[in-house]
């Protein structure tokens, strides 16, 4: 395992929101993180950015530059990004482009993190676990007392009437010890978007402050992977109660009461030093959603009439470059790793709960996690069928977020034919054993 510095220089633009904001400051370091699993000479790799997501084309440049230094197949590479909003400029926007100098020197920076721990390996044991958290994360979509659904309805809203849908409470946790049993890593799952800072230095959110707390308690030599869940629906807001009114510091507080959980789970884990490793990808081809004549008129309007900076005006802005853009397909990996009885599974957007929820109950894995904006970004949200009816901040139209309405479906598919292929050669390999 291994992390390197992946911060970037002051005045970088920090994509997340509707402007171009610039970099003041550092709260905490942002890395790359790698964990490289070796059993019998079948190896797989995963990398994680503190970063708002990964191009494709990071992913690409990543996975050869790992080929050529390790012989790990680009397939058996997983890059994810943690999602932190007070992040490098990795995203372009109608508003804002990524720094190609930046993209370049993070895609060699995440493939020699993946070398280090490549070369570094040595004799470990590995086990999982599953935790339980259900006050740290929050639906954020809302039935209104009048019927309508609203997205971040604002803090006691008198009119909520109540949540749209569920959340994940599941904490997932992947111990790495080494052969003497001292502590060398660990993985952790967990559905909440990573976005509770704010303001413009640079923070890698609460998965930076989950990483300090276990490295203060297992060692700094422990490296601290935080995959992010599926959480395309899912806040930290607790838009009912009272945490929003501590915001300055909450992601120090949802950090610490994450490590809590980890862990107090990684301590019931037992490991082991065999895990059967597997992976299976393919890419399933999307279509592009298009905006109706109406909101086309609408966003046309409000472009003349709304100020700059006005959320409806960058709205209108993103809805007529997707116009612009036009119809047409895009693929999307779908990728699935087994270590044993655990399942990962990488998806490249930020999906609803409800798809997560679905892989996790019919994967025929011990432990399955969901590993979003994962190998690159397809589409922003992909949300369910009936969100895409009732409306709401994450089902409209924009240059980045038109992906049809069915690619929900279509990925909890693939990923679940995946699931059951490397379930049934791994139980072909024990009955041979």
């Amino acid at each position: 395992m291994s992390e390197l510095d992946i911060t970037p220089s002051l005045d970088s633009s920090m994509p997340g929101y509707f402007i171009d904001r610039k970099s003041t400051g550092v709260i905490d370091r942002l890395y790359a993180k790698a964990l490289v699993v070796d059993q019998d000479g079948s190896t797989v790799a995963f990398v994680v950015l503190d970063t708002i997501l990964v191009p494709r084309e990071v992913v690409e440049s990543i996975r050869e530059r790992v080929g050529w230094q390790t012989g790990i197949p680009p397939k058996r590479v997983m890059v994810s990004a943690t999602h932190t909003h007070t992040g490098p400029p990795v995203s372009t926007t109608t508003f804002l482009k990524a720094d190609e100098v930046y993209l370049q020197w993070l895609a060699t920076r995440a493939a020699d993190a993946v070398t280090l721990a490549y070369r570094s390996r040595r004799a470990a044991r590995i086990g999982f676990g599953a935790g339980h958290e259900a006050d740290i994360a929050f639906h954020r979509r809302f039935f209104m007392k009048d019927g309508t659904l609203l997205t971040n309805p604002g803090l006691h809203n008198p009119d909520i009437d109540r949540p749209a849908g569920p959340i994940d409470p599941q904490v997932g946790v992947v111990r790495i010890d080494d052969a003497e049993g001292r502590p060398m890593g660990v993985v952790t799952n967990y559905a909440v978007h990573t976005d509770t800072v704010g303001g413009t230095e640079y923070c890698a959110d609460f998965p930076g402050e989950l990483s300090a707390v276990l490295k203060k308690t297992l060692g700094e030599q422990v490296v601290s992977l935080f995959m992010m869940g599926a959480s395309g629906n899912i806040n930290h807001w607790d838009v009912t109660g009272e945490w929003f009114e501590d915001y300055a510091h909450h992601y120090l507080k949802m950090g610490r009461i994450l490590a809590g959980e980890v862990l107090k789970t990684r301590e019931k884990i037992r490991t082991s030093d065999e895990a059967k490793v597997g992976e299976r990808s393919s890419f399933v081809t999307l279509s592009y959603r298009q905006p109706t004549q109406e909101q086309i008129d609408t966003a046309r309007a409000n472009l003349t009439l709304l100020p700059e900076g006005h959320v409806e005006s960058e709205f209108a802005r993103e809805l007529l470059e997707a116009v612009r853009l036009g119809e047409g397909t895009t693929e999307a990996e779908i990728q699935t790793i087994a270590m044993g009885d655990l399942a990962i599974v990488g998806l490249p957007a930020e999906m609803f709960v409800e798809f997560g929820l679905q892989i996790k109950g019919d994967s025929p894995y011990g432990l399955t996690l969901i590993n979003e904006l994962c190998n690159g970004i397809v589409g922003t949200y992909v949300c369910t069928g009936e969100s895409y009816r009732l409306g709401g901040y994450e089902p409209r139209i924009t240059a980045s977020n038109r992906l049809q309405e069915e690619t929900g479906d279509l990925f909890v598919e693939r990923a679940l034919q995946h699931l059951g292929e490397m379930k049934a050669d791994n139980g072909r390999y024990d009955a041979g054993r």
